[in-house]
């Protein structure tokens, strides 16, 4: 021991170092800023925690884990853990592109340029009726040379390209103008009706016949030059569509007169006005009668008759249906 210090009492020289120590281990890890050791944490716990837990099991405190290293020593609340699948990243929606083809006309015709039809499945009419005006082109059902009384022509359904009757004869047979070829089951109504409307003093003409398919495409695109396309979708058949492709259809006038359509109504003359009341007698049907656009899905046209033989003639006249409601019943 060096000279002149002053040695402590013997009683409190062993106790102050104890002290010292404890007050260290206390002290020190707080001023550091850590956490009490796991066991020292486990010696207090809060008081009523147990009692609040066994009351209500949603109060359980979060479970404490030691912050990670480098981190400031604040303990953190334990996260609920990922879902196993990952959440499905974004996907671009699908865009769904209306068939370019495809057209629908109600009462105002809202038809583009260049458009024609598209295979598919034709809606239905209201009650069970015809289909709405779609422009589709579906093969009509009864497509065979001998079903020309009960094929269905109209917007939707059509004919085989190929399809051309092998009995025409020209109409001049009939006792009509001729140069126009007609099948040859029909020339003897066709020449009683003739007949009928000259001793009526009301005498015929034939502007337009059978058309083949090659033919009624020429002839669409005339209108379609002459009034615009929505306007020949409503006065022309697409190639395919037109009851002239049948053989059995002429569009008829007066005898040395215009054209029909050059007519401000050809059905108030008195050739037109005897048409409608009497070829239903002789097996013949106006296919598109005044006021019937909604069903017919074609303008009033009084010139353009069908024949379908006078029993089914006749009874459509009775039914008071248009030809196309009453051939859609028979599909």
């Amino acid at each position: 021991m060096a000279r002149g210090s002053v040695a402590p009492p013997r009683g409190r020289r062993g106790f102050a170092p104890v002290l010292l120590a404890a007050a260290a281990l206390l002290i020190l890890p707080r001023l550091a800023g850590g956490a009490l050791p796991a066991s020292a944490a486990a010696a207090e716990p809060t008081p009523g925690t147990d009692a609040a837990l066994r009351a209500s099991p949603r109060a359980r405190p979060p479970q404490v884990r030691p912050a990670p290293a480098g981190a400031s020593g604040v303990a953190a609340a334990t996260r609920p853990a990922p879902p196993s699948t990952p959440a499905p990243a974004p996907t671009r929606p699908v865009q769904r592109v209306p068939a370019a083809r495809a057209i629908t006309i109600d009462v105002a015709v809202a038809a583009a340029p260049g458009a024609a039809g598209t295979r598919g499945a034709p809606r239905a009419g209201l009650a069970g009726g015809p289909p709405a005006c779609d422009y589709l082109d579906v093969t009509t059902p009864h497509h065979g040379l001998g079903q020309w009384n009960r094929t269905l022509l109209d917007t939707v359904y059509r004919l085989p390209s190929g399809y051309a009757p092998g009995d025409l004869v020209d109409t001049a047979a009939a006792g009509l103008n001729g140069g126009h070829a007609v099948r040859g089951l029909m020339v003897a109504d066709l020449r009683a009706m003739a007949s009928a409307a000259r001793d009526a003093g009301v005498p015929l003409a034939v502007v337009s016949a059978y058309r083949s398919f090659a033919r009624q495409e020429t002839t669409f695109r005339r209108w379609v030059g002459s009034g615009g396309y929505e306007a020949a979708l409503r006065t022309s058949a697409r190639p395919g569509h037109s009851e002239h492709q049948l053989g059995t259809t002429l569009d008829l006038t007066s005898a040395g007169g215009a054209d029909p359509w050059a007519y401000g109504d050809w059905g108030a003359t008195p050739a037109g006005a005897w048409v409608a009341r009497n070829s239903w007698r002789y097996g013949f049907v106006i296919s598109y009668p005044r006021g019937s656009f909604a069903r017919t899905c074609y303008s009033y046209e009084p010139w353009h008759v069908r024949y379908l033989g006078r029993e089914r003639a006749a009874a459509i006249h009775a039914s008071g249906l248009t030809p196309r409601e009453v051939l859609w019943r028979l599909r």
